[in-house]
């Protein structure tokens, strides 16, 4: 007897609403916990799920950890490639782009960023390959963007362009690192709005060749 595809489709989705909802609970713990004081049993009470379901989509904390790295740091590289797609862009408007994307992340999830940053980007223990590769992709396609751009002299050309990424991500990263430990504190709306633009020019300012 064949299976009803829809009723097959039907238990695909909410196996996948399922597991979504896991990963969502343990963004929490780990954001509260931390990554190695968290539990199994931590995710699965914030999750108020069964203690066995949560290894019936996860093998351990670790691939619950790289799932969240695998959503989300494929979020910005996706920012990045799709900026680098646009030859109608200058160099401004495309740091401008990725600038925003990184810093209003924070307000819309928090936990996310405290995550990816505190967590992900800082361990290295968790960053092997293949995940070494999947973290410099972002780094390396913004490093293609700007020997372009040097090479039609709108950046200095005394510095090599990876560098220059890392020193752009960095800064960034570290202004994140300031609204998660709280010293420092995103403003209203209105004048995040604007301070996300002036960082944005700090950095592109600083890639300008010397007068």
């Amino acid at each position: 007897m064949k299976k009803n595809p829809m009723k097959r489709k039907k238990n695909k989705h909410s196996a996948t609403e399922k597991r979504r909802h896991i990963l969502k609970a343990a963004i929490k713990v780990f954001s509260k916990k931390g990554f190695h004081r968290c539990r199994i049993s931590d995710i699965a009470n914030e999750a108020n799920v069964a203690y066995g379901l949560v290894y019936h989509y996860f093998e351990n904390k670790e691939e619950i950890l790289n799932s969240i790295f695998d959503e989300n740091w494929g979020m910005l590289t996706k920012v990045v490639e799709t900026v680098d797609e646009q030859p109608d862009l200058s160099l401004q408007d495309k740091l401008t782009a990725i600038v925003e994307f990184l810093l209003g992340a924070y307000r819309l999830a928090p936990d996310i960023i405290q995550v990816v940053v505190m967590e992900i980007s800082r361990s290295s223990k968790f960053l092997k390959k293949p995940k070494i590769d999947a973290f410099e992709k972002a780094f390396q396609r913004l490093a293609d963007i700007l020997e372009r751009h040097q090479k039609l002299g709108e950046v200095r050309k005394d510095l090599d362009s990876k560098i220059m990424a890392y020193m752009f991500f960095g800064s960034l990263e570290l202004i994140l690192t300031g609204y998660l430990l709280g010293t420092l504190h995103p403003s209203d709306e209105e004048q995040f709005g604007k301070e996300k633009k002036i960082i944005a020019q700090m950095c592109y300012a600083s890639l300008m060749p010397p007068a």
